[in-house]
This record gives C-alpha cells, sequence and structure tokens, in this order.
C-alpha cells in the first residue's frame, strides 16, 4: 500500500528519506489516529510526520518547518524557533508514543481513519521506540552565526539540559532530560545521517549507539555539528571489528564522561582512503536494493499461498530479512547472487547458499533455473517454487547452525522467452529431530540437490577493503565514475537484461490473480 506523498516540501523530503532508507513497504508518512472521530463525524488528528515498523523497532518522526526570524534579536528569534520546533516536536513524539503504546491498532493513513497501516504496530516488552525531531529553518542563521564556517548544523551538547537551551543559542542537548531520549536533527544533519546510513539496520544501530552517547545524565559531549559525530562513527569500529561505535573503548572501561569533537572528522573522512574504497566497493549493494523493491513492486503473495500455503504475513517477513540486512551485508549478498546468474550455463540450474556462521544470522538461498519442459510459464514459476522449497529445507544440510532460512528464485538468464521474475520463500525451524534430518538428507538425494552445479558463498569480505592499485584520490567523485571492477560491470549488464524482461511477465501474473 503506498503511503501519502506529504503535504508541503519539508515532508515530500522525509518522506523520500524514509523510503530510501526503509523502503516503502515499512515506512509511513503523515498517519492519523481517530482519537476524536466516531462514525464519521469529528476531526481526526495527526499522529505523526512519518512512522517506521521494522520488527519490533518503532521510529516516530515529527518534522517541523519554521523559517528563523533573523530580523529579531537573537535572544529572542532562538528562543522562539527552538519552542516552535525542537519542543513543540518533543510533545508530538512522546504522545505519539503514548498513544502507540495503548492503541496499536489505532493509526491509520489517511485522515478519515479508512485505510490501516499495511504492517501492525507492535506490542509488548520487545518493542523498542526511537523518537526523532526533525527541525527545519535554521540553517542559514546557523552559518551566519558562525561566520560562515561549517555546513550550517546545529552545534551539539549533551549537557545542556531543559530550559538551558533558551540561553544556549544554536546548540543542542536534552531538551526534556527527565523523559525518554529524542533523537534531534535538523535540516542539514537528517539527510547527511540518512543518505549514508541508508539501511534499516544501520541507521538503527546508529541511533542506538547515539542514544547511549549522548543519552547519559551528568556527562557532557561536545560537537560542532552532528557531521563530526557521524564521520567519527563511521571511521571508528570496535574492539571486535564487529559494529561501529562513536569512540572506541574497552568494555570494561565505557563511555567517557567527558568527550569533545573537533571539526576535523568529517572534512577527514572524504580524504580516508579506506572510506573511499568502501563506496566504490558498496555500489553493488544496491542492486539488492532493487530485488527488494521488485517484490514490492511486483510481488504476488497470493501465488506463494497457492503454491506452498505462505501466508501474507509470511512473506513480509521475508521481505524484512531481505530488508534487515546492512550495506556491507548487501554488499556480499549482491556479489552472490549476481555472480550465480553469471556463472549457469543454458539449460543448468544452480543452487547457492549464502552460509555466514554466525549465530542468528539469516541463511539465504539462491536458485537458478531454467524453464524446460513445463508447458507455460505458469507450470514453469510453480515448478520452479516447489524446487525452491526442497532448496531451502535441505539448506539445513549445508548451514548446521542455521534456524531462519530465505530463497530466492531466478530465472535462468539463458532463455528463449521473454519477460522474467523472482520467487521469494521464508522458512524457520529452531531444532530438527534425527528422523526429520534423515528425511531431508533422502529429499536432497532424491531430488539430485546441492551437488556439482552448486556453490556455498562464505563472505570473507571486509567492510573497509585493503588498499588496491586504485588512487584513492581518483575515487573523490565516485558519482561520475564507472566502476572498473568487471564483476560489476557484468552484474549491471544482468541486470539490465532482466529488466527488459520483467514487464511482460508482470502482466501475465496478474493476470493469473
Amino acid at each position: 500500500m503506498t503511503s501519502s506523498e506529504g503535504v508541503n516540501d519539508s515532508e515530500r523530503i522525509l518522506t523520500k528519506l524514509c523510503q530510501r532508507s526503509f523502503l516503502r513497504l515499512w515506512s509511513q508518512t503523515n498517519v492519523f489516529t481517530d482519537e476524536g472521530f466516531k462514525e464519521g463525524k469529528g476531526r481526526t488528528k495527526e499522529l505523526c510526520d512519518a512512522l517506521v515498523i521494522f520488527g519490533d523497532d518503532v521510529i516516530i518522526f515529527s518534522d517541523k518547518h519554521v523559517k528563523y526570524q533573523a530580523d529579531r534579536e537573537l535572544h529572542v528569534a532562538w528562543p522562539r524557533w527552538y519552542r516552535r520546533t525542537v519542543l513543540d516536536s518533543c510533545k508530538q513524539l512522546y504522545g505519539a508514543k503514548s498513544w502507540l503504546m495503548r492503541f496499536p491498532e489505532r493509526a491509520f493513513l489517511d485522515a478519515k481513519c479508512s485505510r490501516k497501516l499495511p504492517i501492525a504496530v507492535p506490542s509488548g516488552p520487545n518493542v523498542r521506540f526511537h523518537l526523532v525531531a526533525v527541525t527545519r529553518g535554521s540553517r542559514d542563521a546557523v552559518l551566519a552565526h558562525n561566520g560562515g564556517d561549517g555546513l550550517g548544523s546545529i552545534a551539539l551538547n549533551s549537557a545542556l539540559e531543559g530550559d538551558a537551551h533558551f540561553t544556549a543559542p544554536f546548540m543542542l542537548g536534552r531538551p526534556v532530560p527527565e523523559r525518554a531520549f529524542v533523537h534531534v536533527f535538523d535540516e542539514v544533519s537528517v539527510e547527511l545521517v540518512m543518505k549514508e546510513l541508508d539501511t534499516a539496520v544501520d541507521f538503527l544501530d546508529y541511533l542506538r549507539a547515539r542514544d547511549e552517547l549522548l543519552g547519559r545524565s551528568g556527562c557532557q559531549v561536545i560537537a560542532p555539528g552532528e557531521e563530526e559525530l557521524l564521520a567519527a562513527y563511521l571511521r571508528t569500529m570496535d574492539r571486535t571489528g564487529a559494529r561501529h561505535v562513536f569512540i572506541d573503548v574497552g568494555p570494561e572501561d565505557g563511555l567517557p564522561d567527558l568527550a569533545m569533537f573537533d571539526g576535523s572528522q568529517y572534512e577527514g573522512l572524504y580524504q580516508d582512503p579506506g572510506y573511499l574504497r568502501k563506496k566504490e566497493a558498496d555500489r553493488i549493494s544496491y542492486e539488492w536494493d532493487a530485488l527488494i523493491d521488485r517484490f514490492l513492486t511486483y510481488g504476488d503473495p497470493n501465488i506463494h499461498a497457492r503454491a506452498l500455503d505462505q501466508t501474507s504475513a509470511e512473506t513480509e517477513q521475508g521481505l524484512r530479512l531481505l530488508a534487515a540486512e546492512s550495506r556491507f551485508q548487501r554488499r556480499q549478498l549482491a556479489e552472490s547472487f549476481i555472480g550465480a546468474l553469471e556463472r549457469v550455463e543454458p539449460g543448468m540450474r544452480l543452487g547457492r547458499v549464502v552460509n555466514r556462521q554466525a549465530p542468528g544470522e539469516t541463511v539465504f538461498v539462491f536458485l537458478v533455473m531454467p524453464m524446460r519442459d513445463e508447458r507455460d510459464y505458469a507450470d514453469y514459476r510453480e515448478h520452479r517454487m516447489a524446487v525452491l522449497h526442497a532448496y531451502v529445507r535441505t539448506a539445513r544440510l549445508k548451514a548446521a547452525g542455521g534456524t531462519t532460512f530465505v530463497g530466492i528464485a531466478f530465472d535462468n538468464p539463458h532463455k528463449s522467452y521473454r519477460g522474467g521474475s523472482e520467487d521469494l520463500f521464508v522458512f524457520s525451524q529452531d531444532t530438527w529431530t534425527k528422523d526429520e534430518l534423515t528425511e531431508l538428507e533422502t529429499m536432497q538425494r532424491d531430488l539430485g540437490l546441492w551437488r556439482e552445479n552448486t556453490v556455498e558463498w562464505r563472505c570473507r569480505q571486509d567492510e573497509y577493503p585493503q588498499a588496491s592499485q586504485a588512487n584513492p584520490q581518483q575515487l573523490l567523485k565516485t558519482d561520475d565514475l564507472k566502476s572498473s571492477q568487471v564483476r560489476v560491470n557484468n552484474a549491471r549488464k544482468v541486470e539490465k537484461r532482466r529488466q527488459k524482461m520483467q514487464q511482460l511477465s508482470r502482466r501475465r501474473n496478474r493476470g493469473r490473480k
């Protein structure tokens, strides 16, 4: 279901950012409640400007655009702008959180409260709410206040609390220290953060780390702007190398009570060869985004349900598992499935399992299958789903620690017919009996699965690739360059061919609903 486009330029910008980071199934704008609205009478109330529901994580956005009154005295203009943007946003966010906790089923996509959210608001002790205030209209005033230096983002000082903000112009801390922490981003920082951290897991990880750093009472973190925090986060890994952090400290030390970020982090980021190599390597990862978007645009849950008794909720779970991968993980997954499409030969069936051998990690199964003796495309696709089901179940023999398996099936690119499609299947099972495993072994043997045309893909990459022959200075304008990696070029050619074949197949599939 398509969400609202927003009612003004500010909300349209937020809509674009949310849909880029969270894709449209999980992000909605202009959400309403039926409070004060009964039997078609009364006035409904806007709950929030944007709402993201991703598993047990709920992100509530409030977006306020108020022009800073530069013609007024500083002691008048700043408190007025701060009150109408930051404090009003906090009030809206706390109210929205309270409503969703009490009435999770009473949130709607329209002012008439006739369209329910496509994804139910979760409830229970495991739900995590993240409150984000987006404030706009201050950039020019910040630049003028700073003598033209910086990007125009508001400075950070976490020791600043409550009413102390009224006498500290262009500086943000904890607006309501006695309540849940609110992430305040201005018009500059919200775009920087959401464009850089453009997957659900990357953005959520940043919010959690930011809350842990800035939301502490009795501590002080100072930065000339959000961009310095962001750059430090992107360039710093914890001592295990498993996650990004703002400050690298040992687990026994904890975060320092005083931390100061100077103005060199952000400028240094775009001079960092490792970061530039990472951005180049990440290019292929957006093929994973495109794959998810095709499922959202053209997916037909009814086909899945008929073939394998998979409900729409299970299909959403599978899509969410695809979208729950970080940018780095998407790079690895895209290389795997595109590599399978490049490697497969005419008439050949190929299975590939991506086993990251880490507890709790989703195991992905890619199947490339030719159309052989089927009478028409509908028969072929039904047969392909049955084969995918068998591959996904027997993948447990290849990934002994796996409990959640997601399978994606593709047409063999060497084909004589026009059109193409992908199928998605998700399967979860925590424990297996000895008899069940024996049954899987029999299925694998009888159906000839996971044999000579099988590749087990293990990820052995670094998020920040090691130095290569490429000149880092040449990567400064990566948006204007063609990738030098032959694999990426080949992948794009494959993807381009497949996109050209989508229209006819999608038309055919819609006719079968």
